[in-house]
């Protein structure tokens, strides 16, 4: 059985990683956590049965003082290089949250220290393990929409995901702590996903970023189009700006039909039937990708390999992203090998 420990216990942990780590008690056991909040280590330590004295409120003395084989990293955006490369320097295997950090640069210095240490880096890209999403890329894998080659993808919403309360709530809204906002927190999911969809890597980007109702220093609505190298385009919406809230809008056209994820589930479109039906996807779970995602994780380090999601996969779609916001800055077009990808 492999151990772990957890360096950040805020609200997804408390969501996401803690019911993976219960759900995979016969395969992982966690044995030490840090966090700088009473509140938090309590909350997280009781849930998972921590020893008082493997509770940490800083995160040096974790890794001076456990061994375990894995650390799994949940903190603010511009923790991350820092964090990662400690835990690498000491040896410990590491799954982070997304983004790997908040500039190119800073990725770069993470996989020099990742290299040099010989660990294996795995990113949570935790959406392509929602079952829906699942579904749907099975459904494109095996021909039923035919090739892909547009793809729309909106989420409109009125506010960002909040932290726990104890350290900063409102974090993510704050540049110097998030590196960006409505795009890097949420648009960065849509991203990865769109990659799947399609069946083929993102090559340029062209986008519109910018701040429209929240006072605050990050993007709130970020509008950009994506040109992938099989010459598909995908449409990303993101915002947190619309109090009202948009329709959510999931869609995957192809040269022989169309799949749609719709609050209800997922449904097909096949141009010889001509008629939409509904596919059985498992439901909805969001707590069941990080269970799925933490599985795959596990498995890559018994079997002694980097995990599929690793940190090439964590700088490309961080690299998409920051297309996004040059392209922004500079009104044209990015191509993603302008960035080094």
């Amino acid at each position: 059985m492999l151990t772990a420990a957890i360096i950040g216990c805020g609200r997804i942990v408390e969501e996401g990683h803690l019911k993976a780590f219960q759900a995979l008690q016969d395969r992982v056991q966690v044995v030490a956590l840090a966090d700088p909040t009473p509140e938090r280590r309590a909350l997280i330590g009781d849930a998972l049965g921590i020893p008082e004295e493997s509770r940490y409120g800083d995160y040096h003395d974790l890794l001076d003082r456990e061994q375990p084989d894995f650390v799994d990293l949940a903190l603010p955006h511009f923790l991350h290089e820092e964090v990662t490369i400690a835990c690498a320097q000491a040896g410990r295997h590491i799954l982070t949250e997304k983004p790997l950090t908040t500039s190119l640069e800073s990725a770069d210095r993470i996989l020099a220290a990742v290299r040099q240490a010989g660990v294996h880096l795995g990113i949570i890209h935790n959406y392509r393990y929602l079952p829906y999403n699942i579904s749907a890329f099975q459904l494109i894998g095996e021909g039923k929409i035919g090739d892909p080659f547009f793809i729309r993808s909106e989420g409109l919403g009125g506010g960002h995901y909040r932290g726990a309360a104890g350290f900063d709530p409102d974090w993510r809204a704050k540049g110097a702590r998030s590196g960006g906002g409505a795009l890097i927190d949420n648009g960065y999911h849509n991203m990865y996903v769109a990659e799947a969809m399609m069946q083929s890597p993102v090559k340029s980007v062209y986008a519109h970023v910018g701040t429209y109702v929240q006072h605050q220093d990050v993007d709130d609505l970020a509008v950009v189009m994506l040109e992938h190298e099989n010459n598909g385009v995908t449409s990303v919406q993101v915002s947190w700006a619309i109090r009202g809230g948009g329709q959510p809008v999931s869609e995957v056209h192809g040269t022989a039909g169309s799949l749609r994820i719709t609050r209800g589930g997922l449904e097909i479109f096949e141009n010889e039937k001509g008629e939409w039906e509904p596919q059985d996807t498992g439901g909805r779970d969001f707590k069941s990708s990080f269970t799925g995602l933490f599985s795959d994780f596990i498995s890559a380090l018994e079997q002694g390999r980097s995990p599929q999601l690793d940190g090439r996969a964590a700088r490309h779609n961080l690299a998409i992203v920051m297309a996004a916001y040059e392209s922004s800055r500079r009104r044209r077009p990015v191509d993603l090998s302008e960035l080094g990808e």
